[in-house]
């Protein structure tokens, strides 16, 4: 049986206005930081952000679900600190976005280019030193969308033993 979070978690790119509590955001980041690291090294930080810098983002980006979602989480991590940075960011965003599920709030992976991490990076104030790759929406769900179904599964995907 896979989790109920798995199959309710879609992306969501349409949020009400209403406000994100900050317990909610503390439940997702602890969902992150509770995510494995290379090495277990725990280098993932977090930057939350609800005020005049959303706008900003949204500036850069142009993406409506960006202005709309009451709150952005920015997973952030410092290079010199893991050797697989990239998975380690991935795998706490993953977890951010299923307590995000499991707290009925919507969720969607923005991915951020060379030059939109930059700028993000820039407004945010994020050392050089410091990679982000992407940055999550949250806000309550406008528009609900239906869950997945085994209907989507498509057991053509698995090769035994090899391709």
């Amino acid at each position: 049986m896979i989790i109920k979070e798995i199959i309710n978690r879609r992306s969501i790119r349409s949020y009400t206005s209403e406000p994100v509590s900050d317990e909610q955001i503390t439940e997702i980041i602890k969902a992150a930081q509770f995510a494995p690291t290379s090495n277990h090294n725990c280098a993932v930080e977090f930057v939350v952000v609800k005020g005049a810098n959303k706008n900003k983002v949204y500036d850069v980006l142009k993406k409506d679900f960006v202005k709309e979602a009451p709150v952005l989480i920015v997973p952030v991590l410092d290079k010199a600190k893991s050797v697989a940075p990239v998975q380690d960011l991935s795998i706490a965003s993953e977890h951010m976005m299923l307590q995000a599920t499991a707290l009925d709030l919507g969720s969607v992976w923005k991915n951020l280019d060379e030059t939109w991490a930059a700028e993000v990076k820039k407004i945010l104030q994020i050392p050089e030193t410091h990679l982000i790759i992407n940055l999550i929406p949250i806000g309550h769900i406008k528009t609900p969308t239906p869950a997945h179904t085994d209907a989507e599964f498509s057991g053509k995907k698995i090769h035994k033993e090899k391709w």
